[in-house]
């Protein structure tokens, strides 16, 4: 199916770029980290490495768990399918990518929603105007230390949600036969 194959390329160019930038914020949150230890060891704090370690931090978290979605490794559901027959197995895989996707998309909406880039639009990009219009307080708020658009650190959502949504089809598209499963760097196939 020329879809499905589509399908699993974006799910393969999606996690290349998430396995990158989690590298990166990963490798940034360890140089803050030792260089804020650093800097209090001789009787500094700076607090903007603080907030930018931590803030690395949960962008890596979100990164990380789209990654484990895609390649199904959570725990739980891995130990129980261990011990239920293969067509069961398949089933519960199916589940949780099905529950994936059904939360992935309603993340996605409320993105949308909280976003508001047609109505943002509609302002011109005026931050205060789209204040005024809508309420919405989304990009006039900072991060306290830095001063940073909480916005750009927001977006982190709406990437999970939209990486989320094409693994969980992917999964899906597997599991049903479309394509064949995903196999791992050693060559082995991947959540059977």
């Amino acid at each position: 199916m020329p879809i499905a194959r589509l399908l699993r390329r974006v799910s393969d160019l999606l996690m290349t770029i998430d396995k990158w930038l989690m590298t990166l914020l990963v490798g940034l949150l360890a140089v803050l980290v030792l260089f804020n230890a650093g800097a209090r060891a001789v009787g500094y704090t700076v607090a903007w490495a603080d907030e930018l370690a931590t803030r690395s931090m949960i962008l890596a978290a979100f990164l990380g768990a789209a990654l484990l979605f895609r390649m199904r490794r959570d725990p739980s559901v891995q130990i129980l399918q261990d011990f239920v027959p293969s067509g069961v197995a398949r089933a519960l895989r199916m589940a949780a990518s099905l529950a994936g996707l059904v939360f992935a998309v309603a993340l996605l909406w409320l993105c949308w929603r909280w976003f508001d880039p047609l109505a943002f639009a509609a302002t011109g990009f005026d931050v205060r105007e789209f204040q005024m219009a809508t309420g919405n307080f989304i990009y006039s708020d900072t991060t306290p230390v830095m001063g940073l658009p909480s916005a750009l650190f927001f977006l982190v959502l709406a990437w999970f949600a939209v990486t989320v949504t094409v693994h969980a089809l992917t999964n899906l598209a597997e599991d049903a036969g479309l394509v064949p499963a995903r196999r791992d760097d050693a060559g082995a196939e991947v959540s059977l």
